[in-house]
């Protein structure tokens, strides 16, 4: 049972594990020095003064202050595409992708040779959730400029995202041929894999992104998330480690490598990785309730539900956490209490508690 949160990350039920982590906020302005808003070419030198302020903005993550002044660029002189350019990105720091997608329209109808527009239209798509919409745009910033790796990358993360996978994988194909040695596009093609479950495929791209960047921590981490998907939990501790090397805050690495410890039956080693992942992050539930597993292996069924207790009071709707203290809970005789948490998890979408809802104990307990 998979459970989906993104960036891209996907957790699994006892043995959570990220696939990928990427850095798709490509917006916040251009870095322009004052010889280059200078030679922009305005006639009026007031306008070319707010719309120079308006760049120093930008730059400067003062979005309202920015969107004010290029607006009123473009009231002055409503044919300047910069301005509206601009002002989209402006308008995309501010969380506001309609009015930012308008504007990077604008640019793309008047000007058919600029690219940076649909590039930035694809990113506040992105960041409000549109990711077919995004895909769409950064498709329109390739076919402008097919010699821009970021263009086909970041088109595959949004196809990713949608879940399109194999298209995915081909846009992560074409941005690996521009640049051989794009280390985020061979782990986002890693990901991608994974997802159809060409796990040795995974394993290859993964190894091929730290091949070119060795301090990538989340591509030793999805190698090792690799590994555990083939059983082969000796290399997934091993990649899970170095992650922790490289990033000793990388809390999920933590937690993951608890997980691959708790296959091989390291019980007391895999609560020692869950512990440190909530030491660094203690409102990450599903550590609490890996935890609640190795307690309810170990017997210990009152800990089990303490874990589920608090993994559930973060996630209100962790089923895999109402499944383990349904667990506990029946092993410590309180079937009213289990039966009610597994119909929880059922109403949650969990197929398998299906079985206990409708087995003998909770049969026994009505």
């Amino acid at each position: 049972m998979l459970k989906k949160v993104f960036v891209f990350a996907s957790f699994l039920c006892l043995a959570s594990f990220t696939f990928s982590q990427e850095e798709t906020n490509t917006l916040g302005g251009s870095d322009v020095d004052q010889s280059t808003m200078d030679s922009l070419g305005l006639v009026n030198p007031a306008l070319q003064q707010k719309y120079n302020d308006g760049i120093r903005a930008l730059n400067n993550e003062k979005y309202s202050d920015a969107v004010s002044l290029f607006t009123e660029v473009i009231n002055i002189d409503n044919s300047y595409l910069n301005a509206y350019l601009n002002r989209g990105k402006a308008y995309a720091g501010l969380g506001k992708g309609e009015e930012a997608a308008k504007d990077f329209d604008k640019v793309i109808l008047m000007d058919a040779g600029n690219h940076e527009a649909p590039y930035f239209k694809g990113s506040a798509l992105m960041d409000a959730g549109d990711y077919e919409g995004a895909a769409e745009a950064f498709n329109v910033a390739l076919e402008r400029k097919n010699s821009e790796p970021k263009y086909a990358y970041f088109k595959g993360v949004a196809q990713f995202q949608a879940g399109n996978y194999d298209d995915a994988i081909k846009s992560f194909d074409k941005a690996i041929m521009i640049q051989p040695s794009y280390a985020y596009a061979y782990n986002d093609r890693g990901s991608s894999k994974m997802q159809i479950e060409d796990f040795d495929g995974a394993i290859r791209d993964y190894q091929n992104a730290i091949k070119y960047d060795a301090n990538l921590s989340f591509a030793y981490n999805n190698l090792g998330s690799a590994y555990k998907a083939k059983e082969d939990y000796t290399n997934a501790i091993k990649y899970y480690t170095e992650a922790v090397k490289r990033d000793p805050k990388y809390y999920v690495a933590y937690n993951n490598r608890g997980s691959a410890k708790f296959e091989q039956g390291q019980f007391q080693e895999a609560l020692n990785d869950y512990g440190k992942a909530i030491e660094i992050n203690p409102e990450y539930a599903y550590a609490y309730n890996n935890k609640a597993s190795v307690f309810i292996k170990m017997e210990n069924y009152t800990e089990a539900v303490k874990m589920c207790d608090k993994a559930i009071s973060l996630e209100e709707e962790y089923l895999e956490a109402f499944l383990n203290r349904g667990i506990a809970k029946e092993m410590l005789k309180d079937l009213d209490g289990a039966c009610a948490d597994w119909e929880n998890a059922f109403i949650l979408g969990s197929e398998s508690a299906e079985q206990y809802v409708n087995g003998p104990a909770c049969a026994e307990s009505k």
